[in-house]
């Protein structure tokens, strides 16, 4: 289970450069991908303080947060009219996926917590 929350760590970390390595290719998608720096940066923080954390709370805040940046990532693109830059809208889907899934599997796995 560690390793998923490593994988939404360097996904976050991903996340947050992408913008960077986007502009080098394609010079506009910076216009609409400044945001995964603020998404990238979140899903990074929180699952650092996730494989740290080890009371209960701590657990269940940071799994549900991780989730829900993670769905805001996949729809991202949907938000903000990503449509001319493809390769955005794929990373920010394929990524936001991957989040939502490693998160999600991770949440289900800590569920026991919450009883």
């Amino acid at each position: 289970m560690k390793r998923l929350i490593w994988g939404n760590l360097i996904l976050g970390s991903w996340l947050m450069i992408s913008p960077f390595i986007f502009r080098l290719i394609y010079p506009r998608s910076f216009r609409v991908t400044w945001e995964d720096f603020i998404l990238g940066f979140t899903v990074a923080a929180f699952s650092l303080a996730r494989l740290f954390s080890c009371r209960n709370q701590e657990i269940i805040l940071t799994d549900w947060v991780v989730t829900t940046i993670g769905l805001l990532t996949l729809l991202n693109p949907l938000l903000y009219n990503y449509y001319g830059v493809r390769l955005a809208t794929w990373n920010n889907l394929l990524v936001g996926g991957t989040i939502v899934g490693f998160a999600g599997f991770v949440d289900w796995q800590d569920s026991h917590l919450r009883a």
